[in-house]
């Protein structure tokens, strides 16, 4: 403190006296103030990088929607499916009633190989194998996918193959509807129809897609760069209008469904690839026959990635 008076009354002009009589402490503490000023300006400054370099990149990340397989790949998927029913106002006999299941739990395995590409489709072959609560199940079905997710598929039966009727629901998928948009951001929210090609379905409603952060994600097959993305279905409703209603008394003539779904899908970056999803699903269902709810959890983990040789 004695320097600091010393200095200060050089530079001053004025005699020591003179200085020793003003209030000592008041400069001090002056500069002090003046010092937390400055700290506390820099400290502000260095959360807002922070906080710019946490969020800012994230939110303005690109995420490409374009399928680029390989022909020769193969993916492996372990597949669970878990379900809960319940029955009610049932016009049914009680011996049938009686048979219905409460649960049930199907385990499948799914091989999708990527035999062909013409520049516009891809051919892809699948194999799936049930093992539900009797014997196992072994179906099999031909996929053409173009580069923006459409898809048809042909179901093999034998030697023959039965190509699977366009109802809207399958082959126009909200999948494919989404690929139709070259990118997205991360943090973007796409509304999506839910659709319906069917006259006798009237389906109201739509999904929510979220695109989430990129990651690192590892499965058995080994470890990906995904992006994740959450489906939520809003006020999701479907009416049937049966043409066999008129014909048995237990064939209901309206049906009406309503559906809430929660998806969470994580798709490779660069390639659509499925990595892993995870599924809730609740259904309700009221007709003037039965009022039946369903409970289902499914979830689905590329378990195999074999690349061409």
């Amino acid at each position: 403190m004695k320097n600091f008076k010393v200095k200060l009354s050089e530079g001053s002009g004025e005699s020591p006296s003179s200085i020793g009589q003003e209030n000592t402490s008041s400069a001090p503490k002056r500069r002090l103030s003046g010092r937390k000023i400055y700290f506390m300006i820099f400290a502000i400054i260095a959360i807002l990088i922070l906080a710019a370099t946490l969020l800012i990149p994230q939110g303005a990340a690109s995420i490409p929607l374009n399928v680029n397989y390989t022909v020769g790949e193969k993916m492996v998927y372990d597949a669970t499916m878990t379900s809960s029913f319940q029955y009610g106002n049932s016009a049914l006999p009680t011996g049938i009633t009686s048979q219905l299941p409460n649960n049930t739990s199907i385990n499948m395995q799914q091989t999708i190989e990527v035999t062909g590409f013409d520049g516009e489709y891809y051919t892809l072959n699948h194999t799936m194998t049930l093992s539900t609560n009797s014997k196992p199940l072994s179906i099999s079905l031909t996929e053409k996918m173009n580069k923006t997710g459409y898809s048809a598929y042909l179901l093999n039966l034998g030697s023959t193959q039965q190509e699977i009727p366009n109802d809207g629901v399958t082959s126009t998928s909200y999948l494919a509807q989404l690929l139709s948009k070259p990118e997205v951001k991360v943090g973007d929210s796409v509304e999506v129809p839910f659709p319906s090609g069917n006259s006798s379905i009237g389906i109201t409603g739509d999904l929510t897609m979220t695109f989430k952060g990129i990651q690192d994600l590892t499965v058995p097959a080994g470890t990906f760069k995904v992006f994740r993305i959450d489906i939520t279905s809003n006020n999701l409703k479907m009416n049937y209008n049966s043409p066999m209603g008129s014909l048995s008394n237990f064939t209901p003539a309206n049906i009406t469904i309503s559906l809430d779904m929660n998806s969470q899908m994580y798709i490779e970056y660069g390639t659509m690839r499925q990595i892993k999803s995870s599924m809730q699903e609740t259904v309700s269902m009221q007709s003037a026959t039965l009022n039946y709810g369903m409970s289902t959890n499914m979830d689905m983990t590329l378990i195999e990635h074999i690349a061409p040789s």
